[in-house]
C-alpha cells in the first residue's frame, strides 16, 4: 500500500492490472487502470468531491 496525500493505494491487489484507489478515510475513489493513471483518478475524484478526502 502506498499513500499520497489524502488517498491510498493498493498495488498487485489482485492480478487484472488496475490499482484501487480510496481515500485516508475509506471512501472508495476507483480502480485507476494502471499506476501511471493514479494521479488523474485523483485529481478526477478531487474535482467531483471538491478536494475533501
Amino acid at each position: 500500500m502506498d499513500r499520497y496525500s489524502d488517498y491510498c493505494v493498493l498495488f498487485n491487489a489482485d492480478d487484472t492490472g488496475t490499482v484501487p484507489v480510496c481515500t485516508a478515510l475509506g471512501q472508495w475513489v476507483g480502480l485507476a487502470d494502471n499506476p501511471d493513471t493514479i494521479t488523474t483518478l485523483i485529481d478526477m475524484h478531487e474535482r467531483v468531491n471538491g478536494g475533501d478526502a
